[in-house]
């Protein structure tokens, strides 16, 4: 199963979130970015486009719980995995625009709240750079994986291990150093006080 959508290009990281009562919420620009989109995919489901063509392509048979379709109902017969793999390319005005990684998040979780998947199944994403300065855009191809091997396919010529050049991070304040919490400490330390007193 192969879907490829044309979006708008979403807003860039910096303008997806925003602070509110001292959390960090989806920003006004990307609620609309991603309220959009999830219409745009109802109107596609119900005019029928969203549904993949007959293939021979074992994922083809695969299930999909589009939208908020119910889940199976025999649990004898569970749905089997699923997995994606997404391709996503930007075509920005120029080179210089943004980076490839800022539109991830926002249009991944879009398209898999649209396939009613969770988007823990996407297995592999390939981002790539382009340039259309009269039409930017972003085009994602969305292809199902009967099955994925977690293993990896190919031998690698050389790999550095860099994880002994970056040791964890060290607290800065003491009381951040707490020692796990001893009730008999504690009594201990109550009574000292009230003795005190």
């Amino acid at each position: 199963m192969r879907w490829r959508f044309i979006l708008p290009l979403p807003p860039s990281i910096n303008h997806q979130y925003t602070e509110r009562d001292g959390r960090w919420v989806l920003s006004r620009e990307a609620r609309h970015y991603k309220e959009h989109l999830a219409k745009a995919f109802r109107r596609l489901k119900a005019a029928g486009k969203l549904r993949p063509q007959e293939t021979d392509e074992p994922a083809a048979n695969l299930p999909l719980r589009l939208f908020d379709e119910p889940e199976p109902s025999d649990p004898l017969r569970p749905s089997p995995p699923l997995f994606l793999r997404l391709r996503l390319e930007f075509f920005f005005k120029t080179a210089q625009r943004r980076d490839l990684d800022n539109g991830l998040k926002i249009v991944q979780d879009a398209i898999c709240q649209a396939l009613g998947v969770d988007d823990r199944q996407v297995v592999a994403v390939e981002l790539v750079k382009r340039v259309d300065a009269q039409n930017p855009r972003l085009e994602v191809t969305v292809t199902a994986l009967p099955d994925w091997d977690f293993s990896p396919s190919e031998p690698i010529a050389m790999a550095l291990d860099l994880r002994p050049f970056v040791p964890p991070i060290k607290s800065l304040h003491r009381s951040a150093r707490r020692r796990p919490f001893n009730l008999a400490d504690w009594l201990a330390q109550r009574e000292e006080a009230s003795e005190g007193d």
